[in-house]
């Protein structure tokens, strides 16, 4: 009795590293979107890159990384719909009945046009955004979130937060914009001049450049915030 049960342990081990090894999946999509359009994205685990370009069309290679059952099971989902493209990196099937490590780790490259509105979620992967002028919301749980808005003539209305992670934006030299900086441990740092019109202790109100323009709203609970130019 001891041999057979100690043989199905040693069976049941030997199993395991193959039934849970990870494959690689490539993904890579090519969507048309005009003059902003909006692109939403909903990731879970992995980091993503965002890059502004001059063409029409939103560019998509994505990297998913789980076993075999989970990548055919939970799909990475991409819509068009008029002017918004609808990215899903973890879109599951109705009928798996797995109710357990049902997310595929999945790394976005994306292309977008320049004046594209942003619109990004990711629990612990990081968010990077560069050569992109239109409106952005990114939040992320434990990631940092990266942003660099300085091709813009003036700088746009940003939406960023996250939990852990920390905050950089660069944005135009000469820009203005309405800071509001909320954080229960972090801190604001800049090289940009402000112009303090609130503070307390988890709280900052202040202006950047004129004090005019779009409203630039970061929030942290541990992480710092990074404005440069």
């Amino acid at each position: 009795m001891r041999l057979t049960a100690f043989a199905f342990v040693a069976l049941t081990l030997a199993a395991s590293p193959a039934a849970a090894q990870r494959q690689t999946e490539v993904v890579d999509r090519t969507v048309p979107l005009g003059p902003g359009g909006t692109v939403e994205l909903r990731n879970f685990s992995g980091d993503v890159l965002i890059t502004g370009t001059a063409g029409q069309e939103v560019v998509i290679h994505a990297v998913r990384k789980a076993t075999r059952e989970r990548l055919e099971n939970i799909k990475l989902d991409i819509q068009a719909k008029g002017s918004r493209v609808e990215i899903e990196a973890n879109r599951r099937n109705d009928n798996w009945e797995e109710k357990d490590n049902n997310i595929v780790e999945t790394e976005f490259t994306i292309q977008v046009p320049f004046n594209t509105n942003l619109d990004l979620y990711a629990f612990s992967g990081a968010l990077k955004v560069s050569e992109v002028i239109g409106k952005i919301k990114a939040q992320t749980f434990s990631g940092s979130i990266n942003l660099d808005v300085s091709r813009a003539a003036d700088t746009p209305e940003i939406e960023a937060e996250t939990f852990s992670g920390d905050i950089t934006a660069r944005v135009p030299p000469s820009g203005n914009g309405r800071i509001e900086f909320n954080s229960f441990s972090g801190e604001l740092r800049t090289d940009l001049p402000l112009t303090i019109t609130r503070s307390s202790r988890r709280s900052t109100t202040a202006g950047l450049g004129s004090g005019g323009g779009e409203r630039l709203e970061f929030k942290t609970f541990s992480g710092d915030v990074k404005l440069l130019k």
